[in-house]
Protein backbone atom coordinates (compact mmCIF):
# COMPACT_ATOMS: atom_id res chain seq x y z
CA UNK A 1 0.00 0.00 0.00
CA UNK A 2 1.39 3.43 -0.94
CA UNK A 3 1.71 6.17 1.67
CA UNK A 4 -0.88 8.40 0.01
CA UNK A 5 -3.42 5.55 0.09
CA UNK A 6 -2.60 4.73 3.72
CA UNK A 7 -3.11 8.36 4.74
CA UNK A 8 -6.38 8.59 2.85
CA UNK A 9 -7.76 5.38 4.34
CA UNK A 10 -6.62 6.09 7.91
CA UNK A 11 -8.21 9.55 7.65
CA UNK A 12 -11.47 7.76 6.81
CA UNK A 13 -11.10 5.57 9.92
CA UNK A 14 -9.93 2.38 8.20
CA UNK A 15 -8.32 0.26 10.95
CA UNK A 16 -6.66 -2.12 8.48
CA UNK A 17 -4.86 0.86 6.90
CA UNK A 18 -3.68 1.91 10.36
CA UNK A 19 -2.33 -1.61 10.95
CA UNK A 20 -0.61 -1.43 7.55
CA UNK A 21 1.00 1.89 8.50
CA UNK A 22 2.24 0.45 11.80
CA UNK A 23 3.60 -2.67 10.10
CA UNK A 24 5.35 -0.60 7.44
CA UNK A 25 6.91 1.98 9.78
CA UNK A 26 7.22 0.37 13.21
CA UNK A 27 10.94 -0.34 12.78
CA UNK A 28 11.68 3.21 11.65
CA UNK A 29 9.75 4.71 14.57
CA UNK A 30 11.15 2.32 17.18
CA UNK A 31 14.75 2.75 15.98
CA UNK A 32 14.38 6.54 16.00
CA UNK A 33 13.05 6.50 19.55
CA UNK A 34 15.81 4.14 20.67
CA UNK A 35 18.55 6.27 19.11
CA UNK A 36 17.45 9.20 21.26
CA UNK A 37 16.43 7.38 24.46
CA UNK A 38 18.91 4.45 24.53
CA UNK A 39 16.40 2.39 26.51
CA UNK A 40 14.32 -0.32 24.78
CA UNK A 41 11.35 -0.08 27.16
CA UNK A 42 11.13 3.71 26.88
CA UNK A 43 11.57 3.51 23.11
CA UNK A 44 8.66 1.05 22.85
CA UNK A 45 6.43 3.25 25.01
CA UNK A 46 7.21 6.37 23.00
CA UNK A 47 6.79 4.47 19.71
CA UNK A 48 3.25 3.56 20.79
CA UNK A 49 2.60 7.21 21.57
CA UNK A 50 3.91 8.14 18.12
CA UNK A 51 1.35 5.94 16.39
CA UNK A 52 -1.45 7.19 18.65
CA UNK A 53 -0.47 10.76 17.77
CA UNK A 54 -0.26 9.83 14.09
CA UNK A 55 -3.75 8.35 14.18
CA UNK A 56 -5.18 11.43 15.89
CA UNK A 57 -3.51 13.97 13.64
CA UNK A 58 -3.12 12.22 10.29
CA UNK A 59 -5.58 14.62 8.69
CA UNK A 60 -3.02 17.41 9.25
CA UNK A 61 -0.28 15.82 7.12
CA UNK A 62 0.58 18.20 4.29
CA UNK A 63 2.51 15.90 1.97
CA UNK A 64 0.81 12.52 2.02
CA UNK A 65 3.57 10.88 0.03
CA UNK A 66 6.07 11.77 2.80
CA UNK A 67 4.46 9.73 5.57
CA UNK A 68 7.81 8.29 6.70
CA UNK A 69 9.29 11.76 7.26
CA UNK A 70 6.19 12.86 9.13
CA UNK A 71 6.35 9.82 11.43
CA UNK A 72 10.08 10.31 11.83
CA UNK A 73 9.52 13.89 12.96
CA UNK A 74 6.84 12.86 15.48
CA UNK A 75 9.11 10.11 16.85
CA UNK A 76 12.03 12.47 17.16
CA UNK A 77 9.98 15.19 18.85
CA UNK A 78 8.31 12.83 21.30
CA UNK A 79 11.62 11.16 22.18
CA UNK A 80 13.48 14.43 22.73
CA UNK A 81 10.58 15.82 24.78
CA UNK A 82 10.47 12.67 26.89
CA UNK A 83 14.21 12.83 27.43
CA UNK A 84 14.07 16.47 28.51
CA UNK A 85 11.14 15.86 30.88
CA UNK A 86 12.64 12.80 32.52
CA UNK A 87 14.75 14.11 35.39
CA UNK A 88 16.36 10.77 36.02
CA UNK A 89 17.33 10.11 32.43
CA UNK A 90 21.02 10.85 32.86
CA UNK A 91 21.30 8.67 35.97
CA UNK A 92 19.54 5.76 34.27
CA UNK A 93 21.66 6.23 31.15
CA UNK A 94 24.87 6.02 33.22
CA UNK A 95 23.73 2.85 34.99
CA UNK A 96 22.53 1.29 31.73
CA UNK A 97 25.84 1.95 30.01
CA UNK A 98 27.80 0.53 32.93
CA UNK A 99 25.76 -2.67 32.70
CA UNK A 100 25.74 -2.91 28.89
CA UNK A 101 29.01 -1.39 27.72
CA UNK A 102 29.54 -3.93 24.95
CA UNK A 103 26.00 -3.41 23.59
CA UNK A 104 26.52 0.34 23.56
CA UNK A 105 29.68 0.05 21.50
CA UNK A 106 28.14 -2.39 19.03
CA UNK A 107 24.91 -0.41 18.57
CA UNK A 108 26.78 2.75 17.68
CA UNK A 109 29.03 0.93 15.25
CA UNK A 110 32.14 1.88 17.18
CA UNK A 111 33.49 -1.54 18.18
CA UNK A 112 37.25 -1.51 17.89
CA UNK A 113 38.88 -3.72 15.29
CA UNK A 114 41.41 -5.21 17.67
CA UNK A 115 38.88 -5.91 20.46
CA UNK A 116 41.23 -4.34 22.96
CA UNK A 117 39.24 -4.27 26.19
CA UNK A 118 40.75 -0.99 27.36
CA UNK A 119 40.11 0.74 24.03
CA UNK A 120 36.53 -0.54 24.03
CA UNK A 121 36.00 0.80 27.54
CA UNK A 122 37.42 4.22 26.62
CA UNK A 123 35.33 4.32 23.42
CA UNK A 124 32.17 3.29 25.28
CA UNK A 125 32.70 6.00 27.85
CA UNK A 126 33.18 8.57 25.09
CA UNK A 127 29.95 7.43 23.45
CA UNK A 128 28.13 7.74 26.76
CA UNK A 129 29.50 11.21 27.38
CA UNK A 130 28.73 12.27 23.81
CA UNK A 131 25.11 11.18 24.15
CA UNK A 132 24.86 13.00 27.47
CA UNK A 133 26.27 16.17 25.88
CA UNK A 134 23.81 15.80 22.99
CA UNK A 135 20.98 15.86 25.52
CA UNK A 136 22.18 19.26 26.71
CA UNK A 137 22.00 20.90 23.28
CA UNK A 138 19.01 23.02 22.29
CA UNK A 139 16.26 20.72 20.98
CA UNK A 140 16.57 21.62 17.28
CA UNK A 141 20.36 21.25 17.30
CA UNK A 142 20.01 17.93 19.14
CA UNK A 143 17.52 16.61 16.59
CA UNK A 144 19.56 17.73 13.59
CA UNK A 145 22.78 16.22 14.93
CA UNK A 146 21.11 12.91 15.86
CA UNK A 147 19.59 12.65 12.39
CA UNK A 148 22.89 13.49 10.74
CA UNK A 149 25.33 11.51 12.90
CA UNK A 150 23.35 8.48 14.11
CA UNK A 151 20.72 8.11 11.40
CA UNK A 152 23.10 9.27 8.65
CA UNK A 153 20.46 11.26 6.83
CA UNK A 154 21.47 13.80 4.22
CA UNK A 155 20.90 17.49 4.92
CA UNK A 156 18.03 17.43 2.43
CA UNK A 157 16.37 14.52 4.24
CA UNK A 158 16.85 16.22 7.60
CA UNK A 159 15.29 19.38 6.17
CA UNK A 160 12.20 17.39 5.19
CA UNK A 161 11.96 15.71 8.60
CA UNK A 162 12.38 18.94 10.56
CA UNK A 163 10.46 21.06 8.04
CA UNK A 164 13.34 23.47 7.57
CA UNK A 165 15.43 24.69 4.69
CA UNK A 166 18.65 22.86 3.88
CA UNK A 167 20.65 25.95 4.87
CA UNK A 168 18.88 25.99 8.27
CA UNK A 169 19.84 22.35 8.79
CA UNK A 170 23.45 23.11 7.87
CA UNK A 171 23.42 25.97 10.36
CA UNK A 172 21.89 23.85 13.14
CA UNK A 173 24.44 21.08 12.68
CA UNK A 174 27.29 23.58 12.51
CA UNK A 175 26.13 25.32 15.71
CA UNK A 176 25.62 21.98 17.48
CA UNK A 177 29.16 20.91 16.61
CA UNK A 178 30.52 24.30 17.69
CA UNK A 179 28.70 24.05 21.02
CA UNK A 180 30.20 20.63 21.64
CA UNK A 181 33.66 21.66 20.45
CA UNK A 182 33.80 24.57 22.88
CA UNK A 183 33.88 22.30 25.91
CA UNK A 184 34.63 18.79 24.71
CA UNK A 185 36.81 19.01 21.60
CA UNK A 186 39.57 16.81 23.02
CA UNK A 187 37.09 14.00 23.76
CA UNK A 188 34.84 14.02 20.71
CA UNK A 189 36.94 14.97 17.70
CA UNK A 190 35.99 11.75 15.86
CA UNK A 191 32.26 12.59 16.14
CA UNK A 192 32.63 16.14 14.91
CA UNK A 193 34.52 15.66 11.66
Amino acid sequence: MYDREIVHRVTKGDQSAMRAMIAKYQDLVLNTCYRVLHNPADAEDIAQEVFIEAYRSISTIKHQDQLSYWLYRIALNKSVNYQKKNRFFNRVLRIDHLLHKKDCVEMTGLASADNNAYQDMVRTEKVRLFKEVLGRLPARQHKALVLHHFEQLSYKEIAIVLQLSVSSVESLIFRAKQNIKKKYRHLFSEFLE
